[in-house]
């Protein structure tokens, strides 16, 4: 099998993204609030949100922050892989990597969202999902995405098409 330099990129583009969407997952605060003004003091990481979203009963929460965010990147980067493979699923696999992609995209704020309105029902503050995000949504969103476009790009074949002269 050999690959194009397009194949290339999108590899590193999508492992990139996976690594990003991972470092957001397991080192990153997610959310910064003033100590002064909340007892959370330096503010929520991933591990944190996914407490709240058990105890405050967000199933879509609970589900993204549990396994959810992880099968979703994971899903990314193995499509990515997968579709550098010669074979006639090629497309559909670059396809199905870049959806899964931005779909991971999507859930981490529609998973934030319903967090956050449940902690709203629950007496929380009125603020929105972005209001105090920090680097760790920041850099789920753009591992999601960058995962996302590496996994749409490739050459557009494995093997160069055949010209009228070389079937001769």
């Amino acid at each position: 099998m050999q690959l194009h330099a397009a194949d290339v990129v999108g590899l590193v583009l999508a492992f990139l993204g996976a690594a990003l969407a991972a470092t957001s997952f397991r080192t990153l605060r997610w959310y910064s609030v003033d100590a002064a003004s909340d007892s959370a003091g330096q503010g929520f990481t991933f591990t944190d949100l996914h407490a709240d979203a058990d105890r405050l009963g967000a199933p879509v929460a609970t589900a993204y922050f549990d396994k959810l965010a992880w099968g979703l990147i994971a899903l990314v980067a193995l499509l990515a892989l997968a579709a550098r493979v010669n074979s006639p699923l090629r497309r559909v696999l670059r396809a199905l990597g870049f959806l899964v992609g931005v779909a991971g995209a999507v859930l981490t704020v529609y998973a934030l969202a319903q967090l956050f309105n449940a902690q709203r029902v629950a007496g929380g503050s009125d603020h929105g999902v972005l209001h105090n995000a920090s680097t760790g949504v920041w850099t789920a969103l753009a591992g999601y995405l960058i995962a996302a476009v590496g996994a749409v790009l490739g050459s557009a074949d494995s093997a160069p098409h055949a010209t009228a002269s070389s079937r001769l």
